[in-house]
């Protein structure tokens, strides 16, 4: 009984040795808004081939996603940084849109990435795009010309910064962005960071160190050792020098949640974001004033909520 009782101790006394010290965050979490301002839709039952520019429930706006007046009109509401989808195209353009194909939010046909840029920037960007149930187009008309490509987002927004989703993990697509980002000055690159397959992480993550790189491969990695480790002055490097996007309900699991994980996040060049994309905003998980972002397709219900509350310190990523 005894010897249960030393190793006991022994085991509370290097833990607490060895724990992570509490440390200071460095400032609020921020908001991401997915694809610049989206319309209300009803995701249940969406999968990949779903268009789910047939399933809105309302318009709230005017705006459509990934276009330069949306981004625009998000970045005046307050947002701090813009989620956008990027298609490379036939002429090896870096077009700002979701699908890879046109039929579903335009009055084109084909295959994205077999068209010019040229072709894409005749279309109607908002044709496609209806009220569930009904007849309704309320957007029709309102999207011709509104296709617009990376480097004029980039152009527009001198200082912004934005979360890249590249739609397509072709080796051509890889080819176009690592020789588009090799263009780029260091500073501009630090201004853009990406989200989605691994292939096109590592491709730019291997070539630049700039971005902030995040896949699901990466998370796997990051959350497992975090979890295992987290506890203790160990930090995994698999979560260093990111935007860790994290579903709601994985939070609670993570050693430190959420302030002290933010903290600990910032404190290893990384941003901490909940993904809050695909339903309504829910002021239940808006723990910005403890360092942790979010990652928001409702911006508008933000707002409305009168909860877009500007960062009152700099996040430090030094």
């Amino acid at each position: 009984m005894k010897k249960w009782i030393v190793l006991l101790l022994a085991v509370v006394f290097l833990i607490y040795q060895f724990r992570q010290p509490d440390i200071r965050l460095h400032g609020e979490g921020t908001v991401i808004s997915y694809k610049g301002l989206v319309q209300p839709t009803n995701y249940v039952g969406v999968g990949d081939d779903t268009c789910t520019a047939e399933k809105l429930t309302s318009i709230d706006h005017v705006y459509i996603e990934n276009t330069l007046p949306a981004i625009t009109h998000a970045f005046e509401l307050g947002a701090d940084k813009i989620h956008l989808n990027v298609q490379v195209t036939a002429d090896n353009e870096l077009a700002i849109f979701h699908d890879w194909t046109l039929e579903c939010r335009t009055d084109g046909n084909g295959v994205t990435s077999k068209q010019t840029m040229e072709y894409l920037k005749k279309l109607d960007v908002g044709y496609g795009y209806r009220i569930a149930g009904s007849g309704e187009y309320p957007l029709r008309g309102l999207g011709v010309g509104l296709m617009t490509s990376l480097p004029e987002v980039l152009a527009n927004f001198p200082g912004k910064e934005f979360l890249i989703n590249m739609k397509t993990k072709q080796p051509r697509a890889i080819k176009v962005l690592v020789e588009y980002l090799a263009g780029l000055s260091a500073s501009q690159r630090e201004r853009l960071s990406f989200i989605g397959d691994q292939q096109i992480m590592a491709a730019v993550s291997e070539k630049f160190s700039e971005p902030r790189v995040y896949s699901e491969d990466i998370a796997k990695h990051c959350l497992l050792e975090y979890v295992l480790v987290g506890w203790s002055k160990n930090y995994p490097k698999a979560c260093s020098h990111k935007n860790i996007i994290l579903p709601e309900k994985y939070g609670k699991y993570l050693w430190g949640w959420p302030e002290q994980f933010a903290a600990r996040a910032q404190a290893n060049g990384s941003y901490v974001y909940l993904y809050q994309t695909s339903q309504p905003y829910s002021i239940n998980s808006d723990l910005r004033s403890k360092g942790i972002g979010l990652f928001t397709g409702d911006l508008i219900g933000l707002i409305n909520a009168n909860k877009l509350i500007q960062p009152t310190t700099n996040v430090s990523v030094d």
